[in-house]
């Protein structure tokens, strides 16, 4: 990896480059580049043209222009244009272009995707089918409200 800007041990307002960032052993307010990786470090909101991989490490939201490669991690919620990959960590929500899996010991509270793969000692708690059904609802119930204080 051709790294743009590498932060290490340290406590960073942001790191933004138009290349590659690499990120290991600190806490970072904001990353900002091309293809991002993050090691045994916490980051606030991540934004990525390319791939991201986090190991044992988190973020809070993340928008990612590639794929995203979770392990002994977590993040806030997600939305990323390729293959998501989950192992021993998780994630609130994710909203994926490619496929999301979801591996051993991970977790993530909802996944919407063309495919959902959950393999053995995985979990998803919303998929597809529960999520579009849990957005109706939510929409049903935000409209039953505003017509209910309309008519005050």
């Amino acid at each position: 990896m051709d790294v743009g800007e590498h932060a290490s041990r340290g406590i960073l307002r942001s790191v933004e480059a138009a290349g590659d960032v690499q990120v290991e052993r600190a806490l970072v307010g904001m990353v900002n580049g091309r293809d991002v990786s993050i090691e045994r470090s916490a980051c606030g909101p991540v934004m990525a043209g390319g791939d991201v991989a986090i190991t044992q490490g988190g973020c809070g939201p993340m928008v990612a222009g590639g794929d995203v490669t979770i392990t002994q991690g977590g993040c806030g919620p997600m939305v990323a244009r390729g293959d998501v990959r989950f192992e021993q960590g998780g994630c609130q929500s994710v909203i994926a272009g490619g496929g999301v899996t979801v591996g051993p010991d991970a977790f993530v509270g909802m996944a919407l995707a063309p495919r959902v793969t959950v393999e053995e000692g995985g979990r998803v708690l919303l998929g597809v089918p529960q999520a579009l059904a849990f957005g109706a609802a939510c929409g049903l119930v935000c409209a039953l409200v505003r017509r209910a204080l309309g008519k005050r």
